[in-house]
C-alpha cells in the first residue's frame, strides 16, 4: 500500500512540472507580453466648422485602445488632448505617435462658416409670355435659402409668396428683402413669342418640291410656331404650268434665287437641302421670347376683306421697320410634278393638295413702313388698316389665312403671325 501511495505521488509531481512548463501562446520565447508593431488613428467626424473638435482615437494592432497613452500631431504640432479644437480652417494632416510607433496621416477638413451679409435673387425664367409664371428665391451669400421668410417685389410692389403671373409687356424688375438685407434687382422680358417665317419658292411644274413641303409638315408637326407663306410661280401654259402664280420676280432679285425649290426662313435666311433632314435648323428660329409682336384682327364682308395689324414693340420700332401682309388659301387641289420619294414617289403626285398659297398682297412684297404715327397713343400700340377687294382667282374664301410680319432695315423678318380670316388674333 505504501509503494502504491510512493508511485502516486512522483506521477502527480512529474504532471504538475509538465503543465508548468506548458506556458500560454502570450509569452515569447524570453518569457515576456507580446508587443505590439503598429497603430492606427482615426476620428470621429472627416470634417468641422471652425469652433468644434475632433475625438482622435489611437489603436494598437492587438486591438488595445492606447489612446491615452500616445501623442497626437496635428499639422505636425502635437497636442495635449485627444478632443482637438482647430484654430483656423483648411485640411490638415493627423498622425499619432505610441513608444516607437507611428501611424499613418489621416486627412481632417475645419470648414469656416461665412456669415451672412447679402442676399442674392434669381429666378427660373429669363424672360417670359403673358400668362407665364416666374418663381423667385432668395438665398444668402453664405448659402442660406431665405425663400420662405423673404419678401419679393415686381416693380416696387410686394408680393405674396414667391410666384408672379405675368400680366403685362415690358421689362419687370424684381427684388427681394430680408431682415436688413435687400438684393440686387432682376430684370425679366415679358414679351412675344418667337414665330419662324418660312417662304417656300415652289411650282405645281417642280419635280423636286415636293421636298420642301414634306419638311414643312414635319416642322409643323413639332411646333405651332410657324407662318408659312408658299410664293408659287410659273406659267399660265406649257410645260411650267401653274394656275397659282404669283408675280414675285422682285422678291426673286432681292433673295438672289437661282432655282426651285428654295425655301427661306424670315426671308433672308437659306433652309438647307435636303430640308426634310434638316428640321432642327428651322426650329432654331422659334420659341424664344422677343420684344416685338403682332396681333391681326379682319372681317370679310362679301368679297371686302377688312383687317387690322397691331404691333407691340416694347423696346421700341428702329427706322426702317416694315410690315409686310399676305392673304393666304389652303386646300387647293392640283397635279404636282414629283421627282422625290416624298408622299410615295411616282411622277405625278395626282389631287395634291396645296396650302398656304400666296393669293394676295395688300401692302406688296415688301410691305410698307411703320412710323411713329401708326402708334395708338392710348395702347401703345401700332397699327395698321387694310380694306380691299378679294382677288377674282381665290377658289374658296372659307380657306383663306392672314400672314403678317414685321421687317427690319435689312429685310430679315423680326416677328411673325397668322390668323384664319375672322378670327381674332390677339398678341401671344
Amino acid at each position: 500500500m505504501k509503494v502504491k501511495q510512493t508511485i502516486f505521488r512522483v506521477f502527480l509531481f512529474v504532471l504538475t512540472g509538465l503543465m508548468a512548463s506548458c506556458s500560454s501562446s502570450s509569452t515569447d520565447e524570453g518569457g515576456g507580453t507580446e508587443q505590439a508593431s503598429s497603430i492606427t488613428i482615426s476620428s470621429n467626424a472627416s470634417s468641422v466648422y471652425l469652433g468644434e473638435s475632433f475625438a482622435f482615437t489611437v489603436m494598437d494592432n492587438l486591438g488595445n485602445n492606447v489612446t491615452a497613452q500616445s501623442t497626437i500631431y496635428f499639422n505636425g504640432n502635437a497636442t495635449s488632448s485627444a478632443n482637438y479644437t482647430p484654430s483656423q480652417g483648411g485640411t490638415f494632416d493627423v498622425y499619432a505617435k505610441y513608444n516607437n510607433l507611428t501611424s499613418s496621416d489621416i486627412s481632417v477638413t475645419v470648414n469656416v462658416e461665412e456669415t451672412l451679409s447679402s442676399i442674392v435673387l434669381t429666378g427660373d425664367k429669363e424672360a417670359m409670355v403673358n400668362g407665364e409664371t416666374i418663381t423667385l428665391t432668395a438665398t444668402g451669400n453664405e448659402g442660406t435659402d431665405f425663400t420662405a421668410e423673404a419678401t419679393f417685389f415686381v416693380n416696387g410692389v410686394a408680393l405674396e409668396g414667391n410666384t408672379y403671373v405675368a400680366s403685362e409687356y415690358g421689362n419687370i424688375t424684381f427684388t427681394a428683402s430680408y431682415d436688413t438685407y435687400d438684393s440686387s434687382a432682376l430684370n425679366v422680358l415679358v414679351g412675344h413669342t418667337e414665330k419662324v417665317l418660312i417662304e417656300d419658292y415652289t411650282g405645281t411644274w417642280c419635280g423636286w418640291c415636293p421636298r420642301v413641303a414634306y419638311g414643312i409638315e414635319l416642322v409643323e408637326e413639332e411646333t405651332e410656331n410657324t407662318v408659312v407663306v408658299a410664293i408659287h410661280r410659273g406659267n399660265s401654259s406649257g410645260s411650267y404650268y401653274d394656275p397659282y402664280n404669283y408675280p414675285a420676280e422682285d422678291l426673286e432679285d432681292f433673295i438672289g434665287l437661282t432655282g426651285y425649290p428654295t425655301a427661306k426662313l424670315n426671308r433672308i435666311f437659306g433652309w438647307a437641302s435636303p430640308e426634310p433632314n434638316f428640321v432642327g435648323q428651322v426650329l432654331n428660329y422659334q420659341g424664344d421670347v422677343v420684344e416685338q409682336g403682332l396681333a391681326i384682327t379682319s372681317n370679310l364682308n362679301g368679297s371686302t376683306l377688312d383687317v387690322t395689324v397691331k404691333i407691340n414693340a416694347i423696346g421700341g420700332l428702329p427706322a426702317g421697320t416694315k410690315l409686310v401682309v399676305g392673304v393666304l388659301e389652303n386646300g387647293l387641289v392640283q397635279d404636282q410634278t414629283n421627282y422625290t420619294s416624298y408622299y410615295g414617289g411616282g411622277s405625278v403626285l395626282y389631287n395634291f393638295e396645296h396650302n398656304h398659297v400666296l393669293r394676295q398682297m395688300p401692302a406688296g412684297l415688301f410691305g410698307e413702313e411703320v412710323s411713329a404715327s401708326d402708334m395708338d397713343a392710348t395702347s401703345g400700340f401700332y397699327s395698321k388698316e387694310y380694306s380691299f377687294q378679294l382677288s377674282s382667282s381665290i377658289q374658296n374664301s372659307n380657306n383663306l389665312t392672314l400672314a403678317a410680319f414685321i421687317t427690319n432695315s435689312a429685310g430679315a423678318a423680326i416677328n411673325s403671325q397668322k390668323a384664319t380670316v375672322g378670327e381674332t388674333k390677339d398678341f401671344d
